[in-house]
C-alpha cells in the first residue's frame, strides 16, 4: 500500500507540472515593424478579439520592432516565433535562410505615393527628393512602380528616412518632395494639402505585401504551435474581410484613427484581407525585391511555402 501510495503522489505530481493539453502558456512572440499598419492588422486583430487565446496560446505577445530588417534578423535568430516583415525576409530567402511562408495577411501593396500639391505626374518629380526606407519595402515597392512606368530609377535622389513619423516630417518640413507611406500614416498629410497621387495597390493587384512567418526549425520543433498561431490570424482575417463593422472597428483600434477614417479605410482596403496562398503570388512579391537587386537570384517560391497549417485551419473553419 506504501508503494502505491507513492506511485499516487508521483502521478499526481506530474499532472500538476504538466501544462493543460493544448494549451501554450509560455510567451508567444508576434513581431511586425510598427504599430498601427493595416498591412499586419490580421495579427494584432486576432488578440483584440481572444482568438489567439481561444485556440490555446495563452500568453501572446505582440511586438513592435522598428525597421523590417529588424524583424526578419528576431526571426532568424529565434528571438520571436512569428513576423510578417515580408519584403525583407524575401532578401534572407534568397540567401537561403530557411524562413517559412504560412499564409499572407494583406494580399495588396498598401502604400501611398504623397506629394507635394504641385506634383501631378510621376514624372514631375525628376531630380526631386524622395523619403523611402533603404532595405525595406518602400524602396523596393517604388523602384518597382517606377520601372512599371518605363521610368529609370535614378531619375530622383531617394533619402533614407524610416519610418513613417519621419517620412512625414520630411514633407512638413521641405526636406523631400514626395514619400511612400502606408495608410493611415498619410492622414495628416492629406489634410494639410499634401495629395496621394498613387495608391500603389491600384498598380499591383493580388500581392501579397504581408505574411504570417516563421522558420523551418520552428515548424519542425513545435508544428502544434504553428498551427494555433496560423488558425488564430486566419479566423482574424475572415473576421475583417467579412464582418464590416467589426473590420472597421480593429482599423479603429490599430490604427488609433476615427471611425471615419477608419471606414475609408476599410472600404479602400478590404479586398485585401484574402488568405490566399499561391507560388504566383509570391513569386510576383519577390519581383518586387529583385528590382533593387544586381542579380536575379535563384529563387523558387515552392521551397519557401508551407500552406498546410493554413489549408488545415480554413478547413476547420468550413472552406
Amino acid at each position: 500500500m506504501k508503494t502505491l501510495g507513492k506511485i499516487v503522489l508521483v502521478l499526481i505530481a506530474l499532472f500538476l507540472s504538466t501544462p493543460v493539453h493544448g494549451q501554450h502558456t509560455k510567451p508567444v512572440y508576434i513581431s511586425m515593424p510598427s504599430a498601427g499598419n493595416l498591412q499586419h492588422l490580421p495579427l494584432a486583430a486576432a488578440k483584440f478579439k481572444g482568438f489567439y487565446n481561444e485556440i490555446g496560446i495563452t500568453n501572446p505577445q505582440l511586438v513592435f520592432l522598428r525597421g523590417n530588417s529588424v524583424n526578419v534578423q528576431a526571426l532568424v535568430a529565434g528571438s520571436v516565433q512569428f513576423a510578417s516583415a515580408f519584403g525583407p525576409s524575401m532578401h534572407a530567402m534568397f540567401r537561403g535562410e530557411q524562413i517559412r511562408i504560412l499564409m499572407p495577411i494583406f494580399n495588396q501593396i498598401p502604400f501611398s505615393l504623397v506629394t507635394r500639391p504641385e506634383i501631378k505626374r510621376l514624372e514631375d518629380l525628376r531630380g526631386q527628393k524622395i523619403a523611402v526606407t533603404f532595405g525595406g519595402s518602400t524602396y523596393s515597392v517604388l523602384i518597382a512602380l517606377l520601372g512599371k512606368s518605363k521610368i529609370a530609377p535614378n531619375f530622383a535622389e531617394y533619402l533614407n528616412i524610416p519610418g513613417d513619423q519621419a517620412k512625414t516630417a520630411a514633407l512638413m518640413q521641405g526636406r523631400a518632395s514626395a514619400a511612400l507611406l502606408a495608410p493611415p500614416a498619410d492622414r495628416q498629410l492629406l489634410k494639410e494639402g499634401f495629395k496621394r497621387l498613387v495608391y500603389v495597390g491600384d498598380v499591383f493587384t493580388n500581392v501579397p505585401f504581408s505574411a504570417m512567418l516563421t522558420t523551418a526549425k520552428i515548424i519542425q520543433e513545435e508544428p502544434d504551435l504553428v498551427q494555433r498561431g496560423v488558425s488564430a490570424v486566419t479566423k482574424a482575417l475572415l473576421f475583417i474581410r467579412e464582418n464590416r463593422d467589426g473590420g472597421i472597428e480593429m482599423i479603429m483600434r490599430h490604427g488609433q484613427v476615427d471611425k471615419e477614417v477608419a471606414t475609408s479605410l476599410y472600404d479602400l482596403m478590404r479586398d485585401a484581407f484574402s488568405p490566399e496562398l499561391t507560388p504566383e503570388g509570391v513569386m510576383q512579391r519577390a519581383e518586387l525585391e529583385i528590382a533593387t537587386l544586381k542579380e536575379r537570384p535563384n529563387f523558387d517560391p515552392k521551397a519557401f511555402m508551407d500552406d498546410r497549417f493554413l489549408k488545415n485551419a480554413l478547413r476547420a473553419l468550413g472552406r
